[in-house]
């Protein structure tokens, strides 16, 4: 689907804030901690996962819109960029963001289409 026709299909104006400020942690153990100024959120993510075994971190940048919020990461030991969109889970008894995410990394020419992977994560606050 055309981004042109999604938008067709979404409310107007923007949600009623939230605050995303504080740590999240995801299923897999990593940590996204966000500070927010209006609708624009910076920090840091820690990822307890990465190609070597070991943890690995990024800087986090990004925007929330009432409950959307969605953020990138540029990672500081590897040449890849992780970007995840979701929402805040309104039914959830704890706060929850539900997410997917997509990274790309650098390939040989010829091989972009193996640079880029695709997941979900769910978020949790932690603080």
């Amino acid at each position: 689907m055309l981004l042109e026709k999604s938008l067709l299909r979404v409310a107007k104006g923007t949600g009623a804030p939230v605050n995303f400020t504080g740590k999240w942690k995801n299923e897999l153990g990593s940590v996204a901690t966000i500070a927010q100024k209006g609708d624009v959120i910076s920090g840091k993510y820690v990822s307890a996962v990465s190609e070597g075994g070991t943890s690995t971190t990024g800087v986090l940048g990004g925007f929330v819109d009432g409950g959307l919020i969605s953020f990138v990461v540029h990672w500081d030991d590897f040449q890849a960029i992780t970007a995840w969109v979701g929402q805040l889970d309104p039914k959830a008894p704890t706060q929850t963001i539900n997410t997917l995410w997509q990274m790309t990394s650098q390939v040989p020419p010829g091989e972009e289409w193996a640079s880029i992977n695709a997941g979900a994560d769910v978020f949790v606050r932690i603080a």
